[in-house]
């Protein structure tokens, strides 16, 4: 089972989050503590990161850049989850691989979440050409 790890210092964004991640089927931890970020991912290991930009003492661009600086962390994807106009540097400018803007809605969570952690179907035959009719 594929897992999440959600860090917001609203408790109702973080329940939200984990009704909708656990109905598709994800493992889900929340927390309104950033500041244990990094004891989370080492106990959880989390397959994914959505994270809030604005939490009290804590700014999450700033996490977002400190995770993909440690070798554990770098190959996980951070999804900054904000209504701050800051979220438009995440990608660029501190390593997140998405945004999601606030409010979002159902559909834009699972999307975003199936997008980075579902298996990808790859056809050996995109077009078709190489596939020959069987009599």
């Amino acid at each position: 089972m594929r897992r999440v790890l959600c860090i917001d210092d609203d408790q109702d964004i973080l329940d939200t989050l984990n009704i909708i991640l656990a109905t598709e089927g994800y493992s889900v931890r929340v927390s309104t503590s950033p500041g244990t970020i990094f004891q989370l991912v080492q106990e959880f290991s989390p397959d994914l990161i959505l994270m809030d930009i604005n939490m009290p003492n804590f700014n999450g661009l700033e996490i977002c850049k400190a995770l993909k600086a440690y070798i554990s962390t770098e190959n996980t994807p951070v999804i900054m989850v904000s209504s701050d106009e800051s979220i438009e540097k995440a990608i660029s400018d501190f390593g997140a691989q998405d945004i999601i803007r606030k409010p979002f809605s159902i559909d834009q969570i699972v999307e975003i979440v199936k997008l980075y952690l579902d298996p990808k179907v790859v056809s050996l035959f995109p077009d078709n050409t190489d596939l020959k009719e069987v009599n």
